[in-house]
């Protein structure tokens, strides 16, 4: 199912270290890099990013025999995509999605004959057809749904986001003793280690105190619930200080941006940052704030989560490409948290 270029395919990539890490150590994480590349990756391919660094991350794929374009995001539950001249679903029953903020938002249940990612082809899948306003084009590419982590889960894909170096990759893992102590090892920088939990969220500390935390690179901006935020970590006396913004979900929300002095995740600690603090949402989530910065590996099937820094090597502008787009005060930004349709029933 997957071509293999193993690990020189995988080491153009994983970060290279930089800041702070001596010449001879990186040559040795390279030299090991390869090697668990080699002896523990079954199959990997690698796309290109099509956006910028703020952009969801969307990459080149084949719908039905025709060219198109694709977001990914590790927070959806589902493989949604619509309609796109002569890319057509097939209508069927349809159904309410609960939206982040707990509206609901109609689909209907499709069926998609041939997705191409790279060279993996997947056949006869379900899908949410859903009716998103314009259509959109990157690179001449319609812009026709999301893939999910479903996916990735079912056929046990590692999913590698390398927004610094403007690469995806999909890795197939190969479970056995020498592989046993998992992927660490592909990372040519150390990288932070995180449990997910079985709704594959992360644990953070904002100001010491644990917050779950989804995994979400549609958003630019990384959001907390309201609810979350004035039980343990801000007064409402202390957000009415922040700059008020609107976002849009399924239905218009209101919050704020608020700096908390501190986030932690794993040992590696953030210093000051800030976050959406919004009403109505089911769980936090990291947004495009966190992934511009970081190399991430999302392995799913053994419940970890990877990322290690890099040096943006970005060159090409931020499009406002997001599954949703949302308003932040006058400015049109896309600031999207959703769980909606990420899976929720």
């Amino acid at each position: 199912m997957l071509h293999i270029r193993t690990y020189k395919a995988l080491l153009t990539l994983v970060a290279l270290a930089g800041t702070g890490v001596s010449r001879a150590q990186t040559t040795d994480r390279i030299a090991n890099a390869a090697i668990v590349a080699q002896n523990c990756v079954e199959g990997a391919t690698i796309l290109p990013l099509l956006g910028g660094p703020d952009d969801a991350p969307i990459i080149p794929v084949r719908v039905e025999g025709h060219d198109a374009a694709m977001y990914v995001s590790p927070l959806f539950g589902h493989l949604f995509v619509r309609n796109a001249g002569a890319i057509w679903f097939i209508q069927g029953p349809s159904h309410p999605m609960i939206a982040q903020d707990q509206t609901d938002a109609p689909t209907e249940t499709t069926r998609v004959d041939t997705l191409e990612i790279g060279p993996i082809v997947l056949h006869d899948l379900v899908a949410e057809r859903y009716d998103d306003g314009p259509l959109r084009l990157l690179a001449g590419k319609p812009l026709v749904g999301i893939i999910g982590r479903p996916i990735l889960q079912h056929f046990r894909l590692m999913l590698m986001l390398d927004v610094p170096h403007e690469k995806l990759g999909l890795l197939a893992w190969q479970d056995g003793p020498q592989c046993a102590a998992g992927p660490e090892g592909l990372f040519t920088r150390k990288p932070e280690i995180i449990d997910l939990d079985q709704e594959d969220r992360i644990t953070a500390f904002i100001d010491n105190h644990p917050v779950h935390i989804r995994l979400d690179p549609d958003l630019v901006r990384s959001a907390l619930p309201r609810e979350t935020v004035t039980e343990t970590l801000a007064s409402a006396a202390d957000l009415e200080k922040d700059q008020p913004v609107v976002t849009k979900f399924g239905t218009l929300q209101r919050g704020v941006r608020h700096r908390f002095n501190d986030l932690r995740l794993g040992t590696r600690d953030f210093g000051p940052t800030e976050f959406l603090v919004l009403e109505n949402l089911f769980d936090g989530a990291l947004g495009a704030s966190f992934f511009r910065h970081e190399v991430a590996l999302i392995d799913f099937h053994h419940g970890k989560f990877l990322f290690a820094p890099s040096t943006s090597q970005v060159s090409q502008p931020d499009l406002g490409l997001h599954f949703d787009a949302s308003h932040e005060g006058i400015a049109t930004v896309h600031d999207t948290p959703r769980e909606g349709m990420n899976g929720r029933p």
